[in-house]
Formats: C-alpha cells, structure tokens, sequence
C-alpha cells in the first residue's frame, strides 16, 4: 500500500501524494524503509569522504605526508555488506512474524476492552481514546505482516536462481583456477606473514572475478570471494 514515512500513514491503491504533508508516497512501507536507509548510507559515505578528504590534505600540508603513507594512515573506505535473498527472505519472515504476534494480541486486547470484559479506570472519553489506539496499532500492524508477507513471497522465487548464479560462479572460477595458480601468480612468499599471504590470495580471486566475469557488485564480488577462498585454502 503506498505509505508516506514522514506521517507514518498508509493510503489506498491509486493515491500518490500524502493528503497531510503533501510529500510523494512509497510503493510501501518496506520500500520506504529501504530508500530512508540508502539514502543515509549515501550520507554517511558522503561525509565520510568530506573528512577524509580534509583530513589528506591536512596530513599534504601540514605533516607532509607521501601518497604511499597516506595509505596507510587513512582510514579505509566504508564497505557495502552483501546480504543474499535466502536473508532478506528471513528477515522479513521474522519482520512478519512479529507483527502478526503484535497485531493479535493488540486486536484481542481492544476486543476485550470494547466488550467491557477488560474495564479500564479512565474517564469516558480517554477510555475511547485508548481503546480506539489499541484498535488502530493492532490493525495497522495485521496490515505491515500482509505487506511484508507479500514481499517475502516475491523474493522467495529469487532465492533459487540466486543460489544457482552463485554456485556457477563458484564453478567457473576453480574449474580455471586453482590454489597453486593463485599462489603462483603471487610470485614469491618470502618475508609474507600468514595474514599477507591471505589479503593476497584473497584480492588475486577478486581481480579474477571482476576481469572475468564483469561482476558490477562490488560487495556481491566479496561475498563471492570469501566463498571461493574458504573452498580452496581452507579445506
């Protein structure tokens, strides 16, 4: 249902803007959620760059620092995690299952309190009030399990074919290459901790993927990578 996040409200089908604040609306809650929480991920990376881009030309000016020093003294860029459908479908089970507990314990508390059954010591028209905000949270909250149910089932069929892209991917790469390859490309190992030799490997079967496969995502090629390196350094 479209939904306005700055008024937490939903409205029906066919509405475009909200009648309140007269802002654009969002497909649904869910996919509110998700723009509010890119766009302050976007933010951050944003000002983060802000400072460390101050903070480069402080350590230029002031200390005097080379671009090879500042590599290491510069903070790392902030990494986008990679969460596959298989999660997102389990947390918006679990997202779905909460307000379904929430919304049916709301609704039968209301109900009790409309029939009289529970008698709560307030004045006439604050017991409306209370018992009318039971009743609007409990069926609000049936309506966010309804939406998110309905999002869990649409990523349910992309969990399979996402599953079956990651193990080609898998296939593909240790059918061409192989732990020796790796190391071998790596050249000599001489003076590499185990922890070097493992950042080596590791970006060797990124730069492979990426070449190779002109993977866009960078967190997908991470993802990818820690599988690849675990099956074949860690066996």
């Amino acid at each position: 249902m479209p939904y306005c996040p700055k008024c937490d409200m939903e409205f029906v089908e066919g509405i475009t803007v909200c009648t309140d604040c007269g802002g654009p609306l969002y497909e649904s809650e869910e996919a509110a959620r998700a723009a509010m929480a890119e766009k302050q991920a976007l933010e951050r990376a944003q000002a983060l760059s802000r400072e460390k881009a101050m903070y480069e030309e402080y350590l230029k000016s002031d200390v005097g620092s080379t671009e090879e020093e500042l590599q290491t003294i510069l903070p790392p860029e902030p990494v986008h995690v990679y969460v596959d459908k298989s999660q997102k479908y389990d947390d918006l089970k679990s997202s779905a299952s909460a307000f379904l507990l929430i919304g049916g314990v709301l609704l039968i508390v209301s109900v009790l309190c409309w029939t009289g059954i529970i008698n709560i010591p307030m004045a006439p028209v604050s017991r409306l009030i209370f018992q009318g905000a039971l009743t609007v949270m409990g069926v609000f909250s049936l309506i966010v399990f309804a939406t998110t149910t309905r999002s869990a089932k649409k990523l349910a069929p992309e969990i399979a074919e996402e599953k079956h892209q990651t193990q080609d991917m898998i296939d593909w790469f240790t059918s061409q290459y192989t732990a020796d390859d790796i190391d071998s490309d790596i050249g000599s190992k001489d003076g590499l901790t185990d922890e070097e030799l493992s950042l080596k490997r590791f970006q060797l079967i990124q730069d492979y993927l990426v070449t190779g496969q002109d993977l866009p995502d960078q967190a997908y090629v991470d993802a990818l990578s820690e599988e690849i390196y675990t099956k074949l350094f860690e066996r």
